[in-house]
């Protein structure tokens, strides 16, 4: 294998390390923690509309609705809550086990599956209903992770690269004289019949 593809190896093992070291890093990060958070509902959006927590993460969530009755339905965590005008309560439920409601003041969800989930208004409530959505988003965003650790590990292959090559060009410039092994081996092939 000549230097160039021994170079590439290295670079691509390089790379690959750090992507790794990264997603190890995103998975092992954070310990789990408690957040409140009180989601306001008004025609035609959720307060806040982003909800950033890490996996493992417990929220004790509240729904308030400001104007009109709202729903409150969150992808991927089977839940489901009506929210009335002005009032401390609502209305939940989970749509997969059965359509009988409950009414709390607020609900507790631990946060078992990274990715983003989409909340929405689930009861028409005005002519943008159908925009009235929110992100409850779980990391850790491994990909993001995995991706900057191999950015890293490029960087790193490359600078590796450029030193070898710098090596190389120094050598063959004489500004710096070889390890004993490659000066025998140069003398050898000057002493060598032609």
């Amino acid at each position: 294998m000549n230097s160039l593809g021994k170079s590439a190896v290295v670079v691509v093992l390089i790379t690959a390390l750090g992507g790794f070291a990264g997603a190890w890093i995103a998975w092992n990060s954070d310990e789990p923690t408690s957040h409140y958070i009180s989601i306001k509902a008004r025609q035609y959006a959720f307060e806040p509309s982003v909800i950033r927590v890490n996996r493992g993460d417990t929220l004790h969530i509240k729904l308030i609705s400001l104007d009109v009755v709202h729903g409150f339905f969150l992808e991927g965590y089977d839940l489901d809550a009506e929210i009335f005008a002005h009032q401390k309560s609502f209305n939940i439920r989970h749509p997969s086990k059965g359509k009988e409601w409950s009414e709390v003041n607020e609900f507790t969800l631990i946060t078992n599956r990274r990715g983003k989930f989409r909340y929405r208004c689930s009861h028409t409530c005005g002519s943008m209903h159908p925009f009235m959505q929110g992100e409850l988003i779980v990391q850790p965003n491994t990909p993001f992770h995995a991706s900057v650790g191999g950015t890293l590990g490029l960087f790193v292959g490359m600078l590796w690269i450029f030193a070898q090559r710098r090596k190389t060009r120094l050598f063959d410039n004489g500004e710096m004289s070889a390890p004993p092994d490659q000066s025998r081996r140069a003398g050898d092939r000057q002493a060598a019949p032609h």
